[in-house]
């Protein structure tokens, strides 16, 4: 029975240091989201500069009409 819990223990403490050395995928796709983020921020940027030229050069012809 000591012998078991022995050997419980050791597994124990093992699987509790290789957690600490095991690498977090939590933490991998938080940086993958982040740069998602980022990206998807960066494109509607783009996108709202390239409308507001757009609707620069329709007020443009409006008034040349």
């Amino acid at each position: 029975m000591g012998f078991l819990l022995l050997i419980l223990f050791v597994l124990g403490l093992i699987l509790l240091i290789v957690s600490f050395f095991k690498e977090d995928s939590i933490k991998q796709l938080e940086d993958q989201i982040e740069g998602t983020s980022v990206t998807v921020m960066q494109e509607l940027y783009k996108i709202k500069k390239k409308i507001r030229v757009l609707e620069e050069e329709l007020m443009i012809e409006d008034r040349d009409v």
